[in-house]
Parts: C-alpha cells; structure tokens; sequence
C-alpha cells in the first residue's frame, strides 16, 4: 500500500517553501511602500498551517519512498503549490472567480504564462512578483522535483528524469544525485542573475529587469505589463530577451556543459540541439523573408519573426507583434514549432525536440527494415542508442498526447469556444505554450473568456503538460492503488 506518512512529509516541506516564497512577495511590497498587504498575509499563515499539519501527520517512522510513492508525490506537490499558490489573487483581484484564481496559479507554476488578469499595469508590485516568483519556482520544478527532493525514491527519481528526456543519456553530472540538484540550481539562479543584470542594462528598472528575468529563464512569459515586451520599445531589450530565451531552452545538462566543463564540441555535436537550433534558424528565415518583403525593413523585419519564433519554440510566451495577423501558413508553421518545443531537460514545455528526433529516426529505421528485412539497424540518437523501452516510451507518449488533445477540443467545443479556439486553447495549456490561436482567444494568452468548466480542464491540462503527462495519469488508473 501507499505509504501516505512519507509523502506528507515532504508535502509538509514544500508548503514551507510556499510560505517562505508568500512572505518575499509580502517583503517586496513592503519596499514599495504597498498598504494592502493583508492577504499575503493571510496567504502565508494559511500555507503555514498546512506545512505544519502534514508535518504532524508525516512524523510516523516509515520507509524509504517507492517509485509509485515519488509519482504520487510529484503530482500532488504540483496541486499543493497550486491551491497555495491561488489564494493571493483570490484575496487580490476584484470579482475573480477561484476558477481564475487556480488557474492563474497553475499557469504560473507550470510556465504556461496564460492568464486572465488584465490591467497588469495597475496591479501592486507584491502580486506582480508572485506571479515572477511562481514561473521562477516552476520553472525548474520537474529537475528539482526529481533530482533534488527525491533522492531516496533508489532510481525512481531519475527513472522520472528520464521519461521527460526519452531516455537520452549524457552522463550524470556528478556520481551524487544532491551534487547534481545543486549544479544546476547554480546554473539556473546564475542565469537569471545575468539576465537580470542584461534587462537592466538595456533600459529596464530594477522591478521590471527581475520579473521579465524571472519569467523568461523559466521560460513562463508573464509580464509586468498587459503589452509584454512591446511596452518597453526597445529592439536591443528584445535581442537580450532572444537570447536567454534560446539559452534557457537548452538542456541544462548541456548548459553545465558548456559552462563547468567548458565541453564545446561534446555539447555542440549533440544531435537534439542541432535539430532545435535548425528548427528555430529555418523557420525565422521563411518568416523573416515574407516580413522584410511586406514591410521593407529589414532590421525590423528579422527582429520581429526572431522574437515571436523563439518565444513559441521555447514556450516563453512573451509577445511584441500579434502573430496571428500574418498569413495562415506562417501562423501554422511557427505555432508547430510552438508544439514542438524546446529541449527536454530545459523549462520549456511543448513535445521537445528528441522526440521529434526519435519519431523520424523510428521511421527511417522502419524504411530500411522494408528494404532490408534481416538487417540488424539499432536507433541511435549521437553516441546513444534508444532501447526498446526508450522507442515505447515515446510512441506511448505521443498517443496519448494526441488522444488527450483530441479529447480536450472536443469537451472545448462542448463548451460553446468555436473550432479554432478550441484547438488553439487545448494546444496552448497542453504545450505550455501561453499564446493561442482563435477568434475569442489572442496572441497574448488570455483567457478570461473561458467558463469555469474550461478553466479548470485547462488548469488540468497545464499540469499533464508540465508534468509529461505518465505522473498526472498514473494515480487515476486502479491498478496503481493496488498492492504489488
């Protein structure tokens, strides 16, 4: 059976990482002099309450935690941050239903970056920075989740890791699993501390430069303003922005890399990177040759398709041109590169890129057995070799991916949202992505305009999303309450 006592510790453990972050959110309003503090407040004891009853409840001896005891937690973790996490926008948004409040919530923690605030100019700096912080905190959750709180699960964590990243093998960073959690924590508060700096540079204050720093190495897309990037005007702003969003769709095996190791070839010869930078190249060319030769401008031109195609790829979600107003063929092309998504190991959602690999590797390889039916022709991605358990990982996964998106248009247009809004909102919150295709939906990610139903499918489809799908389904299956 399902030893709950240990799962309630370590939920205990993270709801006092929850109070910990409400109390920042409360202190930065404090800086700013912000009056109406009581409901981080309230939000903060409330989450304390709940650290403290698991923590009483998670005190009884037990054993090491089980691979279903991990997946479990994971997925619960996530929930309990959410419900947390929703309680400062309940208590600080006029007439905001707690549909809204959940969602918003889990948009942020799982870097989807869709919303249904507006006004964002006009709210206060504490609830602006708790939306910053929850991409932040989100945005390396899976690694975190996995590596660094799950150590004792003896595989199953990294079994976990694995999943997300089909099996693809770089070696560990260190031979301890802790050693490795803290790398690349260092790397990720190193990134955004660069980037923080790089925003301010540019022209951003303080606030601004470490909310959009926040939001663009989690790789989230949430602004401090209702235009996002457009409101500060600056084309070198918006290059700085591409580039940390290109970086932090990397694998952070392959950024530590790069910058422990200082292992270019080794990191640069990878065969998934070269197929996310090559996406990302060929579709900024086919965008950006029809934009210079509508508008003329060729500066212009390029910045605006290289910005919208690596905030999609890389499912950030930050916007300075509503893409939607080109072509329809652009628009399908740059939003499949949007459903593709970055590299598995990094913040981004959407497919990732080594499954897109594997899945014409598989085919050319099923090509050749036609051809060559007693030939012997393994499936290697680099140096590495995909196993029978690594090409049914990916086929299961895309299945039921498809299935799951086939499913959530159809209970969309249930709802009364036209096809297309169906579509774009099911693809945008399964992805990750943030922007959606439709007539009542936009490029910004906004979705106030869904039903509390719609909200809450689409709460649950961030979460298989961010989650890779197998965590969130695995606890609704019987099987998996069942004794071994």
């Amino acid at each position: 059976m399902i030893n709950f006592h240990i799962i309630a510790r370590l939920l205990s453990i993270m709801a006092f990482v929850q109070t910990t972050l409400l109390i920042t959110a409360m202190i930065v309003g404090i800086c700013w002099q912000e009056t109406h503090l009581e409901n981080f407040v309230i939000a903060a004891i409330i989450s304390f309450v709940v650290a403290m009853a698991l923590h009483m409840y998670g005190r009884k001896p037990s054993t090491k935690m089980t691979r279903r005891e991990g997946y479990l937690s994971v997925a619960l973790t996530w929930l309990l941050f959410s419900v947390l996490g929703s309680i400062p926008f309940a208590l600080s948004v006029e007439n905001i239903r707690v549909s809204e409040a959940f969602f918003e919530a889990m948009s942020g923690f799982t870097t989807t970056g869709a919303t249904i605030m507006t006004n964002l100019d006009e709210q206060p700096h504490s609830l602006l920075m708790w939306r910053s912080m929850s991409h932040w905190f989100g945005g390396l959750g899976i690694i975190f989740f996995t590596i660094a709180l799950l150590p004792s699960i003896r595989g199953g964590a990294i079994k976990l890791f694995a999943a997300e990243a089909t099996g693809l093998k770089l070696g560990k960073l260190h031979p301890r699993v802790n050693t490795t959690a803290r790398w690349i924590c260092t790397i990720y508060i190193f990134l955004t501390l660069v980037c923080t700096g790089a925003y301010y540079l540019s022209g951003m204050d303080i606030f601004d430069a470490t909310n959009h720093a926040m939001s663009t190495i989690a790789t989230g897309g949430f602004s401090t303003h209702d235009s996002s990037i457009a409101y500060f005007q600056s084309p070198l702003i918006e290059y700085v922005a591409c580039f940390f969003m290109f970086v932090s769709g990397m694998n952070f095996t392959l950024i530590y890399i790069v910058l422990a190791k200082h292992k270019f070839k080794q990191a640069f010869s990878n065969s998934e990177l070269k197929a996310y930078a090559a996406i990302m190249v060929c579709t900024t060319l086919i965008i950006a040759a029809y934009s210079i030769a509508t508008s003329g401008n060729i500066e212009a031109g390029f910045r605006n398709s290289l910005f919208q195609v690596v905030s999609l790829q890389t499912t950030t979600g930050f916007v300075t041109y509503d893409f939607t107003l080109w072509p329809a063929a652009i628009v399908v092309l740059i939003y499949l590169t949007a459903i593709i998504g970055p590299m598995a190991g990094s913040t981004g959602g959407g497919m990732k890129c080594v499954r897109i690999v594997s899945s014409f590797k598989l085919l050319s390889n099923e090509l050749n057995h036609l051809l060559h039916p007693r030939a012997v022709l393994p499936i290697r991605i680099g140096e590495n070799t995909l196993s029978g358990t690594v090409i049914r990982t990916v086929f299961a996964f895309f299945v039921v991916y498809v299935l799951l998106l086939i499913i959530s248009i159809i209970a969309y247009l249930c709802m009364g949202l036209p096809l297309l809004d169906a579509y774009g909102v099911s693809a945008s919150l399964l992805g990750n992505i943030g922007p959606a295709l439709g007539h009542e939906v936009n490029s910004a990610g906004l979705m106030n305009m869904l039903p509390d139903a719609g909200l809450w499918l689409g709460s649950f489809l961030m979460l298989a999303g961010r989650l890779e799908i197998f965590a969130v389904l695995l606890p609704l299956f019987p099987a998996f309450w069942k004794k071994d």
